[in-house]
């Protein structure tokens, strides 16, 4: 396996083992406490209608049977066979046949057109009786008062093992769903794990300049140091660099998030501040601190020169040639590696937890990572229906009556898509880890759940590869490796997620764009020397100026709501 090849290769090994939906997740049998869904009324206030019901069975069938309508977005590419269409497939039929109910579809659209259409039929109330919506939408509709209290259909109607998965989040998703007491959605959470920052070290440069692994954000600086200063590529030239960046600033590779939790400062996240209300990370003092810090390493040469000309692609050219040391990324980021590795052999990266400026431990920040709701029009006779085809999603059923390639995928047929709603599990990668193992230390594969995650498979052979000898699996090996870390952090409950849990609020929708693009600007020439330090506080009156106090207005709002 060679350079290019290899990388594509395991990138799309890597798409099985991070999607987050019913591909991969929607038989849910990963180890979880939660027993299912408690909702604060137990269903006295959720759907009169639904409480009518005589008996409640989640995999019942509804007599007689109804039809429901419903909108969706579908893939142009999307893949058919046997004469199916997604007005007729394997899952429709199991909808009809296990269930009673029968979808008919108002519209479906390419999803690039999604969104236009369905304001349209917002707009005139032309809603279908399921939906799924993003973020904006969701918000939206709960405004208009148009949505279905599902409270007492998910009490009475989720099946344990769909609960399950919906609560694996901790009740995160639920809970951003929930407004007044009343559920107003079913959320599809592909997750937070993997949005964490960590820090990654070329081990063999360290090892090179004679420096202990980091344990303190001062070890952070002495590092970059010595990484441009001390030759680690041993070509006695000054062309290395210390820390990574690029000119976006923000993101997984590279990105600057992970360096700011270690003054523990959030950007782009929302948090609390001493009174108990929401703030805007990026505005907070602990920032200012930061950036004078990153304004002084730039200044020595201590920070990649280039990175405010720097896009992912040309940082990651700088990586496989050799030439930087040090990074805050994602868990897969070796993966991007695979031709450095192959150019020089020696080159080796670890990832690190998030060093800290003082003696409280950093924590990095994780992503609020729903943006869509599966919604029931208010007023729909039977809204249980939209619980019942989200139970399909997460049943194991039997095989041959309902094989997997006519439900989840056949050849290059991804059969899952069908599937009106969808099932995911917030904690795949936490399970992969525990799972894969457990599968290394008995070196046993049968221990693996391929069942939830074919994607186990490819962790599992790649690190024994790796172990046996075999340098192709470098990528998957150090991948895990940083798996592990986050595990560590998971286990600890020392991530950082942002406080607002909702999609974005109307002033958002019509001001963030702008006042990110603002707070990249000033920040990058702040860290470049371009702009003093002091422009932060007039980055933050402008902020507050132009649309961002009414932003912190309806995130308060919003908080009261909940």
């Amino acid at each position: 396996m060679k350079g290019k090849a290899a990388k594509s290769l395991l990138l799309s090994m890597l798409v099985c083992v991070l999607v987050l939906t019913a591909a991969c997740s929607s038989q849910g049998n990963g180890k979880n406490t939660n027993e299912g869904v408690t909702p604060s009324d137990n269903g006295a206030n959720g759907n009169e209608k639904v409480e009518e019901a005589a008996n409640y069975d989640p995999l019942g069938k509804i007599d007689p049977p109804i039809e429901v309508t419903a909108i969706r977005a579908v893939n142009s590419n999307l893949k058919f066979e046997n004469g199916e269409t997604i007005e007729d497939n394997a899952w429709t039929k199991l909808y009809e046949n296990e269930f009673g109910i029968k979808i008919k579809y108002l519209w479906i659209a390419d999803p690039s057109q999604y969104e236009q259409k369905f304001n349209i039929a917002m707009a005139s109330s032309k809603l279908a009786d399921i939906m799924p919506v993003n973020g904006i939408q969701f918000n939206q509709l709960v405004e208009a008062d148009q949505l279905e209290d599902l409270t007492g259909a998910l009490e009475n109607y989720g099946t344990p093992k769909m609960k399950e998965l919906l609560m694996k989040d901790g009740g995160l998703g639920i809970e951003s769903a929930t407004f007044d007491g009343k559920l107003l959605g079913l959320p599809v959470n592909p997750g937070s794990f993997d949005t964490a920052p960590l820090l990654w070290i070329r081990t063999d440069w360290l090892e090179k300049v004679g420096l202990p692994e980091p344990k303190t954000m001062d070890d952070v600086f002495k590092i970059a140091e010595a990484f441009v200063t001390q030759d680690p590529d041993g070509n006695n030239k000054k062309d290395t660099h210390g820390l990574g960046a690029a000119k976006d600033f923000y993101g997984l590779e590279p990105g600057l998030e992970g360096f700011f939790n270690g003054y523990h400062a959030y950007p782009k996240s929302w948090v609390e501040d001493e009174s108990g209300q929401l703030v805007y990370g990026s505005i907070r003092p602990e920032m200012k601190q930061a950036l004078a810090k990153l304004q002084e390493m730039y200044a020595n040469g201590h920070i990649d020169r280039e990175f405010g000309v720097k896009d992912k692609e040309k940082f990651i050219q700088t990586v496989n040639s050799g030439k930087l040391g040090m990074f805050y990324g994602a868990d897969w980021s070796p993966l991007l590696f695979l031709d450095g590795k192959e150019l020089d052999e020696k080159m080796d990266w670890k990832p690190f937890h998030l060093p800290s400026i003082d003696n409280a431990p950093a924590r990095p920040q994780t992503e609020y990572n729903i943006d869509q709701y599966y919604v029931v029009r208010k007023g729909m006779k039977h809204p249980e229906a939209a619980v019942k085809l989200l139970n399909a999603a997460s049943h194991d059923w039997d095989r041959n009556k309902y094989p997997l390639t006519d439900m989840n995928r056949n050849g290059d047929a991804e059969k899952w898509q069908y599937a009106l709603l969808q099932a995911a599990n917030p904690i795949q990668n936490v399970e992969t880890y525990e799972y894969v193992t457990k599968a290394l230390e008995k070196q046993d594969e049968s221990l693996l759940n391929l069942t939830s995650n074919p994607g186990q498979a490819s962790f599992y052979k790649g690190i024994n590869d790796f172990n046996n000898g075999d340098k192709s699996g470098w990528g998957f090996k150090r991948f895990f490796d940083a798996i592990s870390v986050l595990y560590d952090y998971h286990t600890k409950d020392q991530f950082k997620m942002t406080s607002f849990i909702s999609g974005p609020t109307p002033t958002m929708v019509e001001k963030e764009a702008t006042l990110l693009k603002m707070e990249l600007e000033v920040f990058t020439k702040i860290v470049m020397g371009e702009s003093s330090i002091d422009a932060f506080d007039e980055f933050v009156v402008n902020w507050k100026n132009l649309g961002g106090d009414k932003i912190t207005a309806e995130v308060a709002k919003w908080k009261a709501s909940k």
